[in-house]
């Protein structure tokens, strides 16, 4: 029910939605190697891209790491599922400096590179199909101030080397940056994990025991968060806004435990990177794709999660 949810919600909330083209005449061997699928985000963008897979009839070999700081593990596998003559691989960088070195070797064995969700800082990709991140972060910088007023507010961030993390932390300063009335007094890393982000928010509010309002890169940290909240009989005294759009992000947004989450369109994600997959191996690598495509973000505050589910009549089964 939760991921239903949280498709709904996802699907309502688009501006546009790009469909997916018909079938393509042969099948192709596609990989798409990810972060920890134990993130629901990411099992999302899996999910989609297997769907869109079966629906073109391609072969698609989906890996994942055991973590967000498993470089080379993630190199491992991109090195084998190369040896397994792939037609084109998808990469979700754990690091994006890291990650050059082997898609630099792909390059030079002439396999497609497409970055999904996280990019890299070099080799050479067909194109990067993400959220703009920095919008994104500037855009939960921009809600947080508005609900907070004045006071003190603090980030949690993501893995220092991935280019997601930094472009949401970014886009997050600079529109603290843009203001006076609300100080960011803390930005500290917790790698994208919710154990992480309990342990961190409480180092927060022991140095900023009036701490306001807090943004955590993703919703994992978010609920990593909450539960500190939770332990300190906190809930609702610090604006919490969470990134992703998860599952129980969205329940708790519902239930005003955390005050928000920045929707992303993850599953959309994997699809379009089956579909542009398809379309450049049925082009023979003639077709071009822009170097960055955006799939977009909306903010889900708790009085519209609660709009929305009562429209649907699914109030009552978020209750139980």
């Amino acid at each position: 029910m939760r991921r239903f949810l949280a498709f709904t919600l996802v699907t309502l909330a688009m501006v546009a939605v790009v469909g997916i083209a018909g079938a393509g005449e042969k099948k192709y061997k596609l990989a798409l190697v990810l972060k920890s699928l134990t993130n629901p985000a990411i099992k999302d963008i899996a999910d989609g891209a297997q769907a869109a897979a079966d629906k073109y009839g391609v072969d698609l070999t989906i890996l994942s790491s055991q973590g967000f700081s498993a470089l080379e593990e993630q190199i491992n596998q991109v090195e084998d599922v190369m040896r397994r003559q792939v037609d084109l691989i998808g990469i979700q960088a754990v690091d994006s400096k890291g990650v050059i070195p082997v898609i630099e070797d792909a390059n030079a064995k002439n396999v497609p590179i497409i970055s999904v969700d996280t990019g890299a800082d070099g080799g050479k990709v067909l194109s990067y199909i993400s959220t703009d991140n920095t919008e994104a972060g500037h855009a939960a910088g921009a809600w947080l101030v508005r609900q907070v007023g004045e006071g003190k507010v603090a980030m949690i961030e993501g893995t220092p080397g991935s280019q997601q993390g930094r472009e949401r932390r970014d886009g997050f300063h600079a529109a603290l940056g843009e203001q006076s009335k609300v100080q960011l007094v803390s930005s500290i890393t917790a790698n994208f994990e919710r154990v992480k982000g309990m342990e961190v928010m409480e180092d927060i509010l022991t140095a900023n025991p009036d701490l306001k309002g807090v943004f955590c890169a993703n919703d994992e940290m978010a609920l990593g968060a909450l539960e500190t909240l939770r332990q300190r009989n906190a809930i609702g005294k610090v604006i919490v806004i969470g990134m992703n759009g998860a599952p129980d992000a969205i329940l708790a947004t519902y239930k005003n435990e955390i005050q928000g989450t920045v929707l992303q369109y993850t599953s959309f994600m994997g699809e379009t990177f089956v579909r542009m997959a398809v379309e450049y191996l049925d082009s023979k690598g003639t077709a071009t794709f822009p170097p960055f495509y955006n799939t977009g973000y909306g903010i889900a505050d708790t009085k519209f999660v609660q709009k929305l589910f009562s429209s649907f009549g699914l109030v009552p089964e978020l209750k139980k």
